[in-house]
């Protein structure tokens, strides 16, 4: 059986895709219209710096066409902070894009500080409880949760475990391929060691070379999940969407293997809308 794949970007609305991947002059509002001609799913990244309003996730939809997918980040607070304050307005925003079928997961991305330890354990079981009607994945940037215990206590919560590519730093969640269900989620970051503890601009500026791709590939055919989530964020001057595009491609040469899920249809003349 071939391997179901949705291939995105961590966002899209960002000044600097103008020209590397955008048309010149695509101002902020029409970008979605354009990204989802491309990728068929799309990491909302603004969710993680503030909680959005159910009208907000409902108006992002009704720009998308139908068939269009959204995984929304958590917000800062709740997977940073460690607070529930703010958790009974995300999951009213959650509850309203669910409704309309476009919330394809919920992403917990946690800080390098987030180490394995009991009261952490007990954080992401809560999380599991407050997001359980979604697909909930966490992402840990620290090695301590590289264990096989981990992986089979997130399969009894329902919860996928990030496969990451980033670079080999003694501390951080190694790059490796991690399954919890048989639905991988893949988050390309970047390899470049010498900016990662810079600042997010720095430390995401990477284009992946095709070798380090397809070190990928042949790691999917090994696997054998049922479908893959692979989210590129490096998402500097367009690279994210550089190196999306090019996965399409090294995928499509092996047919057998991937089923590639293609941008939804759009109409023509509602482009620009």
């Amino acid at each position: 059986m071939s391997i179901e794949v949705w291939i995105g970007t961590s966002g899209y609305s960002f000044p600097d895709w103008v020209g590397p991947f955008y048309p010149p002059n695509t101002p902020a509002g029409r970008m979605l219209r354009y990204y989802a001609r491309h990728f068929p799913l799309t990491e909302l990244n603004y969710t993680f710096y503030r909680v959005p309003t159910p009208r907000e996730l409902i108006h992002l939809v009704e720009k998308a066409p139908a068939g269009f997918r959204f995984v929304v980040k958590l917000y800062q607070s709740i997977t940073h902070e460690l607070k529930q304050e703010d958790a009974p307005a995300f999951q009213e925003a959650l509850a309203a894009m669910s409704q309309t079928g476009a919330l394809l997961g919920v992403l917990a991305q946690f800080p390098e500080r987030f180490h394995n330890a009991k009261q952490t354990r007990a954080w992401v079981e809560q999380l599991a409880q407050w997001f359980g009607n979604y697909t909930l994945a966490v992402e840990f940037r620290h090695r301590s949760w590289d264990r096989e215990t981990i992986r089979r206590w997130l399969h009894g919560l329902n919860v996928l475990q990030v496969s990451v590519d980033v670079p080999p730093l003694p501390t951080i969640f190694p790059t490796k391929l991690v399954l919890t269900d048989s639905t991988l989620y893949l988050r390309l970051h970047s390899r470049r060691a010498a900016t990662w503890y810079a600042d997010d601009k720095a430390r995401y500026d990477y284009l992946y070379k095709d070798e380090e791709l397809l070190e990928w590939v042949e790691a999917m055919r090994q696997a054998r999940p049922r479908r893959a989530w692979i989210l590129f964020n490096n998402c500097h001057r367009g690279q994210a969407a550089i190196n999306a595009q090019r996965m399409e491609k090294l995928l499509r040469s092996f047919p057998q293997d991937f089923n590639l899920v293609p941008p939804p249809a759009y109409p023509e003349d509602s482009l620009f809308r």
